[in-house]
């Protein structure tokens, strides 16, 4: 007899249950991806480790350089979602730009990022098809930083000496460029000096009255 309370599992439509196995891919594909690389991750056992036969990754991606570009666009979306959050909850001009400087400066100094990024970067260099989504992911992210800026920009205190787009390619690019070195020399050049010297780039590119 049932325990008084208990209810049935809810079946999943076949849409969830597909969004739940690309979910679940994802996060064991990141886990893969940071640990071996994108040259060394191996599609099948990405699978085995979620769960999954080697059917149902192919069902879901055409291979792992898919899956790994899914990770990045998860990756993007997350970061976009929190400085949406911490912009639109800070009414401040002042406190909203120090806040979107600072999580610039956690994002662009966070380990898995910059090891994620850099592996996108060498992706895009070897791979024709990486390459071009890479260049879909960077249009994307010039738009969303950009309207981001536009956002901060809208306070008559907040002044850029850039454009909205060319302070995003600068902010990131250059950024990311100096986390990787920095992860490179490790003790040579600290973690905490390369974040005081994003902050500082961030300072000089976009200050409030």
């Amino acid at each position: 007899m049932p325990l008084s309370g208990t209810r049935p599992r809810k079946r999943l439509t076949r849409e969830e249950s597909r969004a739940q196995t690309r979910a679940t891919l994802i996060a064991v594909g990141r886990r893969h991806f940071l640990r071996y690389g994108l040259g060394g991750a191996v599609a099948e056992k990405i699978a085995e480790d979620a769960g999954y036969s080697r059917g149902a990754l192919y069902a879901n991606f055409d291979g792992k350089e898919e899956l790994f570009v899914a990770v990045i666009q998860e990756e993007q979306a997350r970061h976009l979602n929190v400085f949406r959050s911490l912009l639109k909850e800070e009414p401040s001009s002042k406190k909203r730009l120090k806040k979107m400087r600072d999580t610039i400066a956690d994002l662009m100094t966070d380990h898995d990022w910059i090891v994620l990024r850099a592996e996108f970067e060498v992706g895009a260099l070897r791979s024709e098809r990486i390459r071009r989504s890479f260049v879909e992911v960077h249009r994307q992210q010039l738009r969303d930083g950009s309207e981001l800026v536009r956002d901060l920009l809208r306070s008559p205190e907040v002044t850029s000496k850039l454009k909205p787009d060319d302070f995003i390619t600068v902010i990131t690019n250059l950024a990311h460029g100096l986390a990787v070195t920095q992860r490179i020399l490790g003790a040579e050049l600290s973690q905490k000096s390369t974040r005081n010297l994003v902050q500082s780039l961030f300072d000089h590119l976009i200050a409030s009255a």
